[in-house]
Formats: C-alpha cells, structure tokens, sequence
C-alpha cells in the first residue's frame, strides 16, 4: 500500500488561544473526515485479511464450468474444463479427458479454490482466483474425491478420496511448499477406511477415524501427514 505524503505543516501554539474550542459531543464531532481516512488506512495495512476479495465460488448448471462471482453479483467469471490442462505433470502420459467438474471448495483466506473432475483419471487442482491460473496437485485413477477441507490458515488442503481399491484414503497439499502430503502407512492396513475428521492443533497434523471394512472395528488417532516422497512403498 503506498504511503500518501507532502509538506508537514508547523503549528503556532500563538493561534491556539484564538482557535475557538468546537464541543465534544460524539464522534463526528471529534474525527474530521481525513482523520476517519487515514485510520481506516492504518487499519487495513495491519489486517491485510481484510483486503481479500469474498468470491464465491460454483459450479455451473450442467458443472462444466466454476462460476466465480466477486462482491459485486453483476461481475462474473467462469473456469471451464476447456481451460484444464491435457496431460498430467504428475504422472507424464497420462491424459485427462474430464466429463465435468465434480467438487469445488474455497480457502478461507478467498486465494485458491480446490476442484476435482468426474473422468477415469480424477484431476484434483487449485484454481488462484487472482490469476485465473491452474494448477494439478494430483489425480487418482479410476476413483473419485470425496471431500475437500482446507485448514484455517489456507495453507494446507486434505482431502478423502476413493480409489479403485476401495478402501477410502486421505491425501494432503501444502500450498506454500507445494508439497503432496499423505499418511505414512505404517499407520493403516489395505483394508482400512480412512476418514478426515477434523484438524489437530499442529501444522500437518489431522484427526483421523480408521474403521476395518471387514471386521467394523474402527478407532480414532491424531497423524501427522508427510510428504509423498517420504512414503515408503506400502498397501
């Protein structure tokens, strides 16, 4: 934010006996419109939340296209599966042919919105809503999203999806890092439903309910998710 400056005025403390005194009888009586101006500066410079745009975020009628909306309704903008890349960068050869959006969830801080497609290979991305810029963070092959929940500092994604395994799965995304984020397997078996249910209180760290799809046992433990390259091969 820029600074707004110019010549200081010096006060004559002669002139201020002479200076009628204006009553104090509320708030407009005592801030000058300039003074109500720059305190509102100051304040949205220290809350620089407070500048980010509430878009919403939807899915079209026929879900071929994320309609965003800013705070005026009258300006729209729409993201159409045209606009999604071809090929995975994730996976190189592999192509998406998207049918449709599937899910879409905006960040708390109004930057990115999470969307999946319906397709044989599910891309999972992040749309910046400043940019209108894509981005893959990862697909799953013959399976689908289930779910997106975005921690409160908008700095890490997870979401419940269902590969063609069958057992549900949870996988993750640091926006800052660019890190893919999963559960290390050491802490799960093949046949084991593993369910998002709320976020612990450190940085990665998720409340999981695992439930057994064979016997109906279940539990629930605290995991810190890691990145995907630290993942030893597993079930």
């Amino acid at each position: 934010m820029g600074t707004i400056s110019g010549p200081v005025r010096q006060r004559n403390p002669s002139l201020d006996s002479e200076r009628p005194t204006r009553p104090m009888t509320g708030c407009a009586g005592r801030w000058s419109s300039t003074g109500i101006l720059v305190i509102s500066g100051c304040l949205l410079a220290c809350n620089p939340a407070s500048l980010v745009n509430p878009s919403s975020v939807n899915l079209s009628s026929d879900q071929q296209a994320l309609v965003i909306t800013s705070v005026d309704p009258a300006v729209s903008d729409q993201f159409t599966v045209k606009h999604l890349p071809t090929e995975s960068k994730i996976a190189p050869g592999l192509y998406f042919h998207p049918k449709r959006f599937d899910l879409v969830q905006v960040s708390p801080d109004g930057r990115f919105a999470a969307f999946s497609t319906i397709d044989h290979h599910t891309l999972m991305g992040l749309l910046d809503l400043g940019t209108m810029a894509a981005q893959e963070i990862d697909v799953v092959t013959e399976g689908e999203v289930l779910s997106f929940h975005w921690a409160k500092d908008s700095q890490v994604l997870v979401y419940d999806y269902l590969p063609a395994s069958g057992s549900q799965r949870i996988r993750g995304y640091d926006v800052q890092s660019g890190e893919r984020l999963g559960i290390p397997h050491t802490e799960h078996s093949s046949d084991v439903n593993l369910v998002f249910e709320q976020w612990g209180s450190q940085p990665r760290e998720v409340v999981v309910s695992m439930r057994n799809r064979h016997k109906g046992e279940s539990r629930t433990t605290t995991i810190t998710l890691i990145s995907i390259t630290q993942l030893a091969p597993g079930p």
